[in-house]
C-alpha cells in the first residue's frame, strides 16, 4: 500500500506549487485549479489537489491562528489581566498538541504523553479560572471598603471640610478604579 508523505503538488516547479497555495487560499475549486495546472502542461487529478489542499489549508488555520495567540501574549498592557494571558497560552499550546496527536506519524507513547499535557493544561486552565473568581470577589470587597470609606469621609470631614472631602472622595474613587484594572 502506498501510503506517500507527499503529494503530486510537491513535485511541481516552485512557481506553480506557490500558484496553487495562492488559489487555495483564494477559495478556487480544485477542479479549477486542476484545470489551470492542465493549461500550464501539468496532470494533477483534482482529487489530489483536495488531499493537498486539506492538509495545507488546517497547516495555514494552525499558523495564522498560533500568530494570532502570540501577538495577543506579546502585546504588554496593564490593561489587560494577567489571565487572559495564560488563557492564550493554555489555547495556544492545546492547539499544537491537538494538532501533534492528530499526526499520522506520532507513536502511540507520545500521542500518549501528548493528552497528558492536555490534561495538565486543563488544571492549568481551572485554576485560572479559580484567580478570576477569586479576584471577582476580591474586587467587591475593594468596592465595599471604598464606599465605607467615602461614607466616613463625608460623615466626618464633609460639612466642615467640603472641598477635602470631595478631594477624599475623588482620590478613593480613582484608587478603586485602578485596583479594578488591576484586579481583574
Amino acid at each position: 500500500m502506498d501510503n506517500r508523505a507527499h503529494s503530486k503538488i510537491d513535485d511541481l516547479p516552485d512557481e506553480l506549487h506557490r500558484q496553487v497555495d495562492e488559489k487555495l487560499l483564494a477559495g478556487e475549486t480544485y477542479q479549477g485549479i486542476s484545470d489551470y495546472l492542465a493549461e500550464q502542461g501539468e496532470d494533477v487529478h483534482y482529487s489530489s489537489i483536495g488531499r493537498y489542499g486539506r492538509k495545507y489549508l488546517k497547516k495555514f488555520e494552525a499558523v495564522r491562528i498560533a500568530k494570532e495567540y502570540a501577538k495577543l501574549l506579546a502585546e504588554d498592557s496593564i490593561e489587560r489581566p494577567p489571565t487572559e494571558l495564560h488563557e492564550a497560552n493554555n489555547m495556544l499550546m492545546s492547539q499544537i498538541i491537538m494538532e501533534s496527536i492528530l499526526d499520522d506519524n506520532m507513536s502511540s507513547k507520545e500521542k500518549a504523553a501528548a493528552a497528558r499535557s492536555i490534561a495538565t493544561l486543563q488544571r492549568a486552565q481551572i485554576q485560572n479560572e479559580k484567580l478570576k473568581a477569586d479576584a471577582r470577589k476580591d474586587a467587591g470587597a475593594v468596592h465595599t471598603a471604598m464606599e465605607l470609606f467615602k461614607d466616613k469621609v463625608f460623615a466626618e470631614i464633609g460639612a466642615s471640610h467640603p472641598d477635602i472631602a470631595d478631594a477624599l472622595i475623588e482620590l478613593a474613587e480613582q484608587t478603586e478604579s485602578e485596583m479594578q484594572k488591576m484586579s481583574v
